[in-house]
């Protein structure tokens, strides 16, 4: 992978986690996502607003140390470690069946269920091809530009657009005849 590739996955990740972080700082929402982690967790209400505050402090620190040159590695890591957070609570609700939405970015509503798990899975293995990669080239380069470009963009349309994308993909899944997906 090049620095280039590493570069595009820093401003992937850091747009993802700007959104989450900024999406949930409205009082409104930051409530709402309490309550999400109220059911999730089983927490009572004051415990439930410490982890929120906690996820939150989280991805703001994780979208600083993203920035070049701050710590890169580290915002990696700990992208990394909350992803882990968030697909184990994720599969924990799923087998539970647990009912509740989401509030990853705030007001956007998703219910908890396997396109959460996939979504946070494919940014971890973004994150984790990041950890790998090189350090990152001269940033004054109009090919480093174009990286932290085309990542931001990548993020931002990840974000705008995985929910239809898996509910197209599940819908085009279950609407499939039995016996069919071995045909082409």
């Amino acid at each position: 992978m090049s620095g280039q590739l590493t570069l595009a996955a820093q401003a992937l990740i850091g747009a993802v986690f700007a959104l989450a972080f900024v999406g949930k700082l409205p009082p409104d929402r930051f409530r709402s996502f309490t309550g999400t982690i109220r059911r999730l967790a089983a927490l009572p209400g004051r415990t439930a607003g410490y982890a929120g505050a906690a996820i939150l402090a989280g991805e703001g620190a994780t979208v600083v140390l993203l920035l070049p040159p701050v710590a890169p590695r580290a915002g990696f890591a700990l992208a990394g470690v909350l992803l882990v957070v968030f697909v184990a609570v994720a599969v924990r609700a799923v087998r539970g069946g647990v009912f509740a939405e989401c509030r990853c970015f705030g007001s956007r509503r998703s219910v908890m269920g396997h396109a959460i798990i996939v979504r946070n899975l494919l940014l971890l293995a973004v994150v984790l091809a990041g950890l790998a990669g090189p350090p990152v080239p001269d940033l004054s380069s109009w090919p480093a530009a174009l990286a932290v470009a085309a990542g931001a963009a990548a993020g931002l349309l990840f974000v705008r657009y995985y929910e239809r994308l898996a509910r197209l993909v599940i819908r085009r899944v279950a609407a499939a005849p039995a016996g069919a997906e071995g045909e082409a």
